[in-house]
């Protein structure tokens, strides 16, 4: 992610201009529109500020879904363009160190056939005045070959710190394109990261079980609360998550209000009882709404749990686990389902 390099001063009065651009639009106020809008008040984003005046040109307020898709475009995007400008810089960095090798290279060869061709000179002195000569170009070329030599070092030096700096960046700008900014868990496609690394060591899945959980009503709850107080039930799922997950387990919010945990060497019924506890943890929770005394009350969540066979793929376990997260719909919701009946069509609840 962007790493601000703007001052306390600078930035509150970005802030300012930030914040009124966003009373103008339809856009709720949260953390992906106010990005957008500090950027595009902070100028550092020309892509997505041209986007924005044009709208505002028009006078078409941004909405939600514009929020989410500009974010997707301009934000997210721009952090993978990131990681190909790193790259690119460690391949000319690389590229730039192997030539400096190179050429001192040739020149200490040119300079050890130097070297053999003084040593038949000497072999062959036949006055004094000959032998100054060759001192004095013996000198400057060992004089040459040092200071070379000086800068090769000096060179790779440079080179080894750009490099370990870039390292990082590219790290650092990795782990945030594969993690979720509102709760912290991994997004989708760090999800299909990690499970790409359990697929190595778990070719067929074996002993792998998937919960696939989302919050009942959501739409309802934004509704009634609003926003602000859906992102922060978004959030207290992930810290129950988080809390109860453990080791090489796997979380993800997949998108919206529904999540995932991957458990390898898990059995259904571990699953089961993981899928119990993170349900009733947030049932019987209280989350106070933000900058109010009401609180939100009764979350519920219905939780589908799929285990995996002999031979079966992500994509089947995947498959299994939305059937049973529909069943547990269809069951009157704020319940855990391991999957219909052999034959039974689910059908989606909403």
């Amino acid at each position: 992610m962007m790493q601000y390099q703007q001052g306390r001063q600078e930035s509150a009065e970005i802030l300012r201009l930030a914040v009124g651009l966003m009373g103008r639009q339809q856009a709720r106020f949260c953390p992906r529109s106010y990005t957008l809008w500090y950027e595009h008040a902070a100028g550092i984003n020309s892509k997505l500020s041209h986007v924005l005046d044009e709208r505002l040109s028009a006078g078409a307020p941004i909405t939600d879904a514009d929020v989410a898709r500009y974010y997707s475009e301009y934000i997210v995007a721009r952090d993978g363009e990131a990681i190909e400008r790193i790259q690119q810089r460690l391949l000319e960095v690389l590229t730039e160190t192997r030539s400096a090798v190179s050429e001192t290279g040739t020149h200490a060869a040119q300079f050890g056939q130097s070297l053999d061709q003084h040593a038949r000179r000497l072999q062959q002195l036949d006055s004094m005045e000959r032998l100054q000569n060759i001192v004095s170009d013996l000198l400057a070329e060992t004089v040459q070959m040092r200071v070379m030599n000086v800068a090769l070092a000096r060179q790779l030096d440079s080179s080894s710190q750009e490099v370990l700096t870039l390292t990082q960046r590219l790290e650092q700008v990795q782990a945030q394109a594969l993690k979720d900014p509102l709760t912290g868990l991994l997004n989708r496609r760090g999800f299909e990261h990690a499970i790409v690394e359990l697929e190595a060591q778990f070719p067929q899945m074996r002993g792998v079980a998937l919960l696939l959980a989302d919050v009942d009503h959501f739409k309802q709850i934004n509704d009634l609360h609003g926003h602000l107080a859906g992102d922060q039930i978004l959030r207290a799922i992930a810290q129950v998550v988080r809390a109860r997950t453990k080791g090489a387990d796997i979380s993800a919010r997949l998108g919206g209000d529904e999540f995932a945990v991957l458990l390898p060497n898990t059995s259904v019924e571990g699953a089961v009882v993981l899928a119990e506890q993170i349900r009733t943890t947030l049932l019987q929770g209280r989350l106070r709404r933000v900058g109010r005394a009401a609180n939100v009350e009764n979350v519920t969540l219905s939780v589908g749990v799929a285990h995996a066979g002999t031979g079966m793929r992500l994509e089947q376990l995947l498959e299994r686990a939305d059937k049973a997260l529909y069943e547990a719909k269809r069951a009157g919701r704020n319940c855990v389902n391991t999957g219909p009946a052999p034959g039974a069509a689910a059908e989606r609840a909403e």
